[in-house]
């Protein structure tokens, strides 16, 4: 995991502030992203690291803030030729609310 979001996890919940790790777990076929990647949502909507960009991340950080809101983690699916994405692959997302 990168050291930059590892920290700014523990910078969060130290302070108590309210975020979301997201993290693309499974991927098929073409995906500007591997499995693993990760970005952190904070309650204004701004995020540290990517898992692709373009439309797939923008509704992943929607759902992030979603997820910040109820507390309860989810599982996402998407498939990214769904979302107009060229590359056209899918993928599996966790989103986590890591404090709350």
């Amino acid at each position: 995991m990168n050291a930059g979001i590892v920290k700014a996890i523990v910078d969060a919940l130290q302070e108590g502030k309210p975020a979301v790790l997201v993290t693309l777990c499974e991927t098929r076929g073409s995906t500007p992203r591997k499995a693993g990647a990760k970005m952190l949502v904070y309650s204004n909507g701004a995020a540290l690291g990517t898992i692709g960009g373009g439309q797939l991340e923008y509704q992943a950080v929607q759902e992030a803030l979603k997820v910040m809101n109820s507390g309860e983690s989810v599982l996402w699916e998407r498939d990214l030729a769904d979302e107009g994405m060229v590359c056209g692959g899918s993928g599996v997302i966790f989103i986590e609310c890591i404090s709350s």
